[in-house]
């Protein structure tokens, strides 16, 4: 074997052992917590304890007793791209993961007694912590779904209760981002070896919130929360040039290794007890989306066209998310009450339907030509429903249950090229989760 065939080995094997598939927080598609996910994504106004981090850390401020809860949550995908060249069922690995939640309430005294609580969540993958899948644009994927539901995840936030029906909140998400670099070269035997070195560093994103119960006959609350915008690259860099005396660049595997965009939640709800209605809207900033690969070999900044294949610029649009909630509860007996719990939301897509074509290098041409770019995504129309069960007694605890079905719109996604391609879209998702919460 040559050495430039010893280093494309390298090279190879060091990106499959360092890469896997893209990732991202999962809140962003099911939401977090035991109500929110039933109730079609509301929570701005309607969150409890722990899930308000996500939602609205304001909420926090409501939080009385200590509280651990822990629970699962399950997604399965059936996604399609079909056209001349596409496969039909594009495959989508299950997303599963495990939740963690905290609440505390913070002891003050005086004016600020059961004015100030905080929360903690967390949320893992049952088989990962962080991965990155790199594809070549021209291979069938749904880059901002699958990928986007399985990542180490954490969350922590602070309510205060100022009075006068307000509430603020403050909290951050953390996200891990993967860094690191592939040496290759010949020890003195002229032995082929790697060295690896990897590190997982952590990304912030900041969160805001504010509720503020209306001083009207009916009992009527509104909020509004903001997320900053979460990103975590992967960025692994491939050095092969103390390989042999042929000049080697260094590779770059990079990319966006999960991105959440900035978004802000508006939200009114009416609680007249039993009941609970909800309606909102989401403003998701998708336009700052930069795509999810980067160039192998990057140009230097006084040679932006040196040469390298450079990824497809897809101009991803802002979208507006409609929410749409409600729960009633039911005594059951002394001790225990049932919450039974529905919503509906709609998420447009970001992706245009007309795609630039991306570069791509030919071995028969021994030169560049245009690819179809097939990222393909739909609107959804999701459906939600769930149950909770309070007991209050001698070992007060909660049992939460919800599923979801994300109806994917059909759509016709097109993208240029040498040869141009068409494909429609199609598909559905099943999320069910299940949290069981101890307080103390």
């Amino acid at each position: 074997m040559t050495r430039a065939r010893l280093t494309a080995a390298a090279a190879g094997l060091a990106a499959l052992l360092l890469t896997g598939r893209a990732s991202a927080s999962p809140e962003d598609i099911f939401g977090y917590g035991p109500r929110g996910p039933a109730m079609g994504g509301v929570g701005t106004t309607t969150a409890s304890g722990f899930e308000a981090v996500y939602a609205n850390p304001a909420l926090l401020a409501a939080i009385r007793r200590n509280k651990l809860t822990l629970g699962f949550l399950g997604a399965a995908y059936a996604l399609d791209a079909r056209g001349a060249g596409l496969p039909g069922r594009v495959g989508a690995e299950r997303a599963r993961g495990a939740t963690v939640g905290i609440d505390i309430p913070i002891p003050l005294g005086g004016q600020l007694k059961d004015r100030v609580g905080a929360g903690f969540a967390f949320y893992t993958p049952t088989d990962i912590i962080v991965r990155g899948r790199l594809l070549y644009p021209e291979k069938p994927q749904f880059p901002l779904l699958p990928d986007r539901t399985q990542s180490l995840t954490l969350r922590g936030g602070i309510g205060v209760d100022p009075g006068h029906g307000v509430k603020v909140g403050v909290g951050f998400a953390a996200l891990a981002e993967i860094v690191g670099s592939v040496v290759v070269a010949t020890d003195a035997s002229g032995r082929v070896g790697t060295r690896v070195e990897n590190q997982l560093v952590a990304t912030y994103a900041p969160a805001l919130g504010a509720t503020w119960d209306l001083p009207v006959k009916e009992p009527i609350r509104v909020g509004v929360s903001y997320r900053g915008r979460l990103d975590a690259r992967f960025a692994v860099s491939i050095d092969g040039r103390r390989l042999s005396s042929l000049q080697i660049p260094v590779f770059n595997i990079a990319g966006l290794a999960q991105f959440d965009p900035e978004q802000l939640s508006i939200e009114a709800s009416w609680h007249r007890s039993p009941s609970v209605l909800a309606l909102g809207v989401t403003i998701k900033r998708w336009s700052q989306y930069p795509g999810p690969i980067e160039p192998t070999l990057p140009c230097p900044a006084d040679e932006p066209e040196c040469g390298s294949l450079v990824p497809a610029k897809v101009d991803y649009a802002n979208t507006l998310v409609v929410h749409v909630g409600g729960e009633r509860r039911v005594p059951l007996g002394k001790t225990t009450t049932l919450a039974l719990r529905l919503g509906a939301r709609y998420e447009p897509s970001p992706l245009p339907d007309n795609l630039p074509g991306s570069e791509a290098f030919s071995a028969s041409k021994k030169g560049r030509v245009v690819v179809p770019t097939r990222y393909f995504d739909a609107d959804r129309a999701i459906a939600s429903a769930g149950f909770g069960v309070a007991f209050r007694g001698a070992f007060p605890c909660d049992v939460d249950a919800f599923g979801q079905y994300h109806h994917l719109v059909p759509r016709s996604v097109r993208s240029d090229g040498d040869t141009p391609s068409d494909g429609e879209v199609s598909g559905r998702v099943s999320v069910f989760g299940m949290l069981v919460g101890v307080s103390f």
